[in-house]
């Protein structure tokens, strides 16, 4: 009876020193994949502080997120996040869906870039994520986006740098601390925000980058009520259609 004792002691010992351990690699092998994805998605490099997993409640955070413009582009950060805290429906994740209860951002700063040809580094982007989905061998994902149910930004800079023509080149620092947009399934729910923006800040690139083709002449002169509603609930369809 006491050696069953002392092997269930030892056993039982085995098995929490391996959950340290699990709890203790979880976060930076959960840093090394989320690297290692985007790098494959993007064809950018990316600079992640630290990745946290809730362990109670399933939760993700991200600090000090960079993704890097390529050597077309010049190089400079294309998008700094310093802090990102998501708080994810589990149960759809199991069925492939991503629901986010809540998504924090803080987007310190997005910097446009336009070569000498008139290609801006948004459009690289979405060319490479359309050739690599129908690409050959390519192992699309499964997971399908649905909704965010409460999206808080904090936005700080907004550059717009152009080698085609300089004169178009602006800068401008947005200085909001927490504005939310609720149910939010497509960019299309977030297109009277940048429109706000784009109004206030005198913003100019934001409509020809971000916003549709439809919402391009329109958006802006109703920015005005929009600025109101915006912070409190928008109802429209983050993917691009």
């Amino acid at each position: 009876m006491k050696r069953i004792f002392k092997w269930f002691f030892r056993l039982l010992l085995v098995l929490v020193l391996l959950l340290a351990l699990l709890i203790l690699l979880l976060d930076p092998l959960a840093k090394s994949l989320l690297e290692k994805q985007i790098r494959k998605q993007t064809g950018l490099d990316v600079k992640i502080g630290r990745v946290t997993m809730g362990l109670k409640r399933p939760t993700l955070s991200i600090d000090h997120f960079t993704l890097l413009n390529s050597a077309e582009f010049g190089g400079s950060t294309f998008l700094a996040i310093p802090e990102l805290l998501a708080q994810y429906d589990l149960a759809a994740l199991r069925s492939g869906k991503i629901h986010l209860n809540l998504a924090r951002i803080n987007l310190a700063e997005l910097h446009v870039v336009q070569n000498r040809d008139g290609k801006s580094n948004l459009q690289a982007l979405r060319e490479r994520r359309q050739t690599h989905g129908s690409a050959p061998g390519s192992n699309p994902s499964t997971v399908e986006f649905q909704s965010i149910d409460t999206l808080q930004l904090a936005i700080g800079r907004l550059k717009f740098t152009s080698e085609k023509n300089p004169a178009r080149n602006e800068e401008a620092y947005v200085g909001y601390k927490n504005e939310t947009v609720r149910n939010v399934k497509s960019m299309k729910d977030l297109e009277p925000l940048i429109a706000r923006i784009s109004l206030e800040k005198d913003v100019k690139f934001l409509s020809d980058t971000l916003l549709t083709p439809q919402t391009n002449g329109s958006a802006a002169p109703s920015a005005g009520k929009g600025a109101q509603k915006a912070p409190h609930g928008l109802t429209d369809r983050l993917p691009e259609k």
